[in-house]
């Protein structure tokens, strides 16, 4: 951090991040200059022969060449080595030596030219193996190097690398009008840089109205987040270690502190003596506890034949294969008997769903009606009937495609489209439209109409409505609710992993009548909106600001390279702290710190929240035991930071949130008898 300037422009690489390509080359010209040398002086040549002795003398040149890469690469390695990550001053040599290293690599090309040259006309006729195999030999590692070269500068290729460098420099000489134009242009081309890349990503999908919109709103969304901001991917990964490092450090000192509450932290959340926990011994309690565990069931299937098959990855193809309608009778009447829409060629999704509630002998459960139809904004659902529990149940399915990620991505606040609204209720826009859409679609098809109708003879007419949904799926079924309360007043919600930024603080105190909301440990979705990432990049500057070692260092002491002790360790006493470099905080814009997103209305996770979480007891002789889990009523509003740990990603799976919850129903059964 910065970016390096390099050619009048800024590269997504800092003079810090050289350190391994630079190991990479210089172990492979190691490797060949030892070889080239034992080809040359070691081993026998034909001298009577033109060829050979052309080639010889090309290889001789060639060991010079080596020779110069080795000096470059290694003076690489040293400078980029040196200082930390903002204090850049020890590393400003690093540029001249990178010119001088492409100047090498020019010559590098030619040989490599020379050498197709010769391997063409002198090849066959030449009848010299050690010849033939130096200028192979030689023709390969050359190629392999420029391949490698450009291929990083593919990466590292900044669009609007120019305009930036040009701001910058209109910013040191104060000219205002000049500085609008070109942060202007900068953000134009920022925008049109996260678009091209949002359309690679989905390359392999068709283009729509609506996904075009989606683009354009996530890639200003990028473009604001990342504005003003000279970083490269690399001190995201640092900023994350030494993130970590401080919130660890920042817990430890807080329970050695002698006078506060806090009793200990499980899953990085404070428990205090006012801690609510969820009493299973209470029978109404419990009842409430499993219906929680029971629907996590109906939001695991929805993420059809790809869950399914992860989940079984033994017997789960020989099940779905033994009731497909290709080769199976049962499975064709089972298909016959659901509407499905858009489903693979052997109906596979519906097969996985069924098989879900077979395996576990739920057989009273009965699909009406599932889509598959996958779109931005437009998300796969399933309803089903429940006779054992008398309900009938939308299931929505969660993150599974890129479309359900430009969904997720465009977080913006959007009006719920609720008539009798206390206040003005806001929601997360690509969940919003989400939510229309399957309204809409149950509307039209009248899928509900057919579900209550299934078989009037049990009485499913006075059967009660559920909607269940995991990660996208929890914020859609979340709204969704909102949209069908007033004509199914007695429905529930039950939202799994549901994202942070979902709600606004009116609308999410409402939803505490009918969503019930589970969190599985340190998740990183259910923190995640954009207020929350406005204090994740306050955070991340702020550490990196403070750090003095560098990047290297903190990167291999987070993969336990290296010592925990060689982090920095948060210390709120400024005095106590090594003092920074003066030219480090030349780097950082005045206005780092300062960036707001547009989007200035807070977002919350919705409904009474069930926070599952886990204490790891410590290490003893015989290893480490199981962790215990517990759940608590968690705050809403207590989901504000970004939690790092390893378990952030892991713990928002579906599989894992069914493991947590169940777990937590063994410890009490356990605790019972």
């Amino acid at each position: 951090m910065p970016g390096m300037v390099m050619f009048r422009r800024r590269w997504s690489v800092g003079s810090d991040d050289l350190v391994l390509p630079a190991l990479f080359l210089f172990l492979i010209h190691c490797v060949w200059l030892v070889v080239l040398s034992v080809v040359l002086f070691g081993l026998p040549y034909s001298s009577d022969q033109s060829c050979s002795a052309t080639l010889v003398d090309h290889g001789r040149g060639y060991l010079g060449i080596l020779v110069s890469c080795l000096i470059c690469e290694s003076a690489i390695m040293w400078l980029s080595m040196r200082g930390s990550i903002l204090y850049t001053q020890p590393r400003e040599a690093v540029q001249y030596v990178i010119y001088i290293r492409l100047v090498i690599l020019l010559v590098e090309f030619v040989y490599a030219v020379v050498g197709i040259a010769w391997l063409v006309q002198h090849y066959q006729p030449c009848s010299d193996v050690t010849a033939k195999n130096l200028a192979l030999g030689i023709v390969a590692c050359n190629w392999l190097v420029i391949l490698s070269v450009c291929i990083t500068l593919t990466c590292t290729f900044d669009p609007t690398g120019r305009t930036f460098v040009k701001l910058k420099a209109t910013r040191r000489r104060q000219r205002n009008l000049t500085t609008y134009t070109l942060r202007h242009r900068l953000e134009e081309g920022q925008a049109s840089s996260w678009s091209r890349r949002l359309k690679f990503f989905m390359c392999c999908t068709r283009a729509q109205d609506t996904q075009s919109d989606a683009y354009s709103e996530v890639a200003s969304l990028f473009a604001e987040f990342f504005r003003d901001l000279d970083i490269v991917p690399s001190d995201i990964i640092a900023g994350l270690v030494l993130l970590r490092q401080r919130q660890r450090s920042k817990r430890s000192s807080i329970l050695d502190q002698a006078n506060n509450d806090i009793l200990a932290f499980l899953s990085g959340i404070p428990v205090t003596r006012n801690t609510r926990y969820l009493d299973l011994k209470n029978s109404s309690e419990m009842n409430m506890y499993k219906d929680v565990c029971y629907y996590m069931l109906f939001a695991l299937a929805a993420y059809g034949w790809p869950m399914y098959l992860m989940r079984k990855p033994g017997c789960g193809l020989c099940r779905l294969a033994s009731s497909c309608p290709c080769t199976s009778v049962s499975g064709s009447r089972l298909s016959q008997s659901v509407t499905v829409e858009e489903d693979n060629c052997c109906g596979c999704n519906v097969l996985a769903i069924r098989r879900h509630f077979l395996d576990r002998d739920l057989k009273q459960v009965h699909i009406v009606y599932t889509s598959c139809h996958d779109a931005v904004y437009e998300t796969p659902f399933f309803v089903a009937v429940d006779h054992a529990k008398k309900k009938v149940v939308i299931s929505i399915r969660g993150t599974l495609s890129p479309k359900d990620a430009l969904t997720d991505l465009t977080g913006d606040s959007e009006r719920l489209p609720v008539e009798e609204q206390q206040g003005s209720w806001l929601g997360h826009k690509g969940m919003v439209y989400s939510a229309e859409y399957i309204k809409k679609k149950l509307e039209q098809e009248m899928i509900l109409s057919q579900a209550f109708g299934r078989d009037l003879s049990k009485g499913t007419m006075h059967y009660e409505l559920v909607i269940v949904g995991h990660s996208l799926g929890a914020g859609t079924a979340a709204i969704l609710s909102f949209l069908l309360r007033p004509q199914y007043p007695t429905l529930h919600c039950y939202s799994y992993s549901p994202p942070g930024g979902l709600l606004s603080e009116d609308a999410m105190e409402y939803s505490k009548e009918f969503v019930t909301a589970v969190v599985l440990g340190k998740d990183l979705v259910p923190r995640l909106g954009l207020s929350q990432l406005e204090g994740f990049r306050r955070h991340l500057l702020e550490v990196l600001q403070k750090s003095n070692k560098p990047k290297w260092r903190i990167i291999a002491g987070g993969t336990k390279c290296i010592p925990k002790s060689e982090l920095p360790v948060e210390d709120d006493d400024p005095q106590s702290q090594p003092a920074a470099p003066p030219s480090s905080r030349l780097w950082l814009h005045p206005s780092d710190l300062s960036i707001a997103l547009s989007a200035s209305t807070p977002l919350y996770p919705p409904g009474r929240i069930i926070h599952v979480v886990h204490n790891h007891p410590p290490e003893t002789c015989c290893g480490q035991e199981e962790p215990t889990y517990s759940a608590l009523w968690g705050d809403n509003k207590a989901f504000n930071e970004v939690i790092i740990s390893p378990a952030m990603l892991n713990e928002h799976m579906p599989h894992m949130v069914m493991k947590g919850l169940n777990k937590v129903c063994i410890i009490c059964v356990c605790t019972w008898i």
